[in-house]
């Protein structure tokens, strides 16, 4: 048991050590480089105007601050059930707990609670998904998949910018088969590493794309990750007015705000089920 607690622990520390070297450090320091490195070679040989270069400089400005903004919030918007009180919404007893839970809500063993609306417990944010933060995963996994498309696009355009056919030639190889490194005479160099930071691009284009489609698809849907991997939701109505519903009860009545600002006060409608305010 003692060994149990410890690994748990362990895991713990893991967890929030990634969460916030994701937050403060990586997440920064790649839009650092992007403006520092990408952007002076881009500007410069292919010869931007002002306006265009102040363009993409607000645009890459406004990606981060939502890209930041939705990820802090999300991790420290609390959506846990606070109250051991029964209401006429709960359905069941949490053992673990010791009080009623409303429908759609689930106890995490890791969070150790139960949580309102849950959908998932993410490793990166450190927290569960559920009704109070789900505004906030989703925008940031949206502005996410459109920033690493952006950067893609840029960071493409600088490799063939400062290298020719060949040297990107020989450095794709050697990604693909790392054996190659050793049967190629040229030593490896900064080339290399751009080619790579360029595949690592595509990766994160192809994942947070998988995971925005899917999470957006579940918005829609109005239902829980939790639901579409038990299939308890058997019908669906497909039409405008209950997709709009179903967004709405997650990005709230000013979703407009909501979708580019990520400190923007959009309270969730009286009828969302399950309201958070209730416990």
């Amino acid at each position: 048991m003692f060994l149990l607690r410890g690994l748990r622990k362990f895991k713990w520390i893991i967890e929030k050590s990634m969460c916030y070297t994701l937050v403060f450090v990586i997440t920064p320091y790649f839009f650092i480089f992007e403006m520092v490195v990408v952007r002076p070679i881009i500007v410069t040989t292919y010869e931007f105007s002002t306006m265009k270069h102040a363009f993409h400089i607000l645009l890459s400005m406004f990606f981060f601050i939502n890209i930041v903004g939705n990820m802090i919030l999300g991790i420290f918007t609390d959506t846990t059930i606070k109250m051991r009180a029964r209401s006429h919404n709960c359905e069941e007893f949490c053992e673990s707990c010791q009080m009623y839970r409303p429908a759609k809500a689930w106890h995490c063993k890791k969070c150790n609670a139960c949580i309102l609306k849950r959908d998932h417990h993410c490793f990166f944010f450190s927290r569960c998904i559920g009704l109070r933060n789900q505004r906030y995963y989703v925008t940031y996994l949206t502005y996410i998949f459109i920033s690493m498309v952006y950067s893609t696009y840029f960071n493409f355009y600088y490799v063939v910018s400062k290298y020719d056919e060949y040297e990107i030639y020989v450095s794709v190889c050697r990604i693909v088969n790392p054996f190659l490194r050793y049967l190629i005479p040229e030593p490896m160099g900064m080339k290399d590493l751009y080619v790579f930071f360029l595949f690592l691009n595509v990766g994160l284009v192809i994942w947070s794309g998988g995971l925005f489609v899917f999470h957006t698809r579940n918005v829609l849907r109005g239902e829980t990750s939790h639901e579409y991997k038990e299939n308890t939701r058997s019908t669906f109505r497909n039409n405008l007015s209950a997709m709009k519903r179903n967004f709405i009860n997650v990005f709230g009545e000013k979703w407009y705000i909501a979708l580019v600002w990520p400190l923007a006060n959009s309270p969730l409608p009286e009828t969302t089920e399950d309201r958070g305010d209730e416990y």
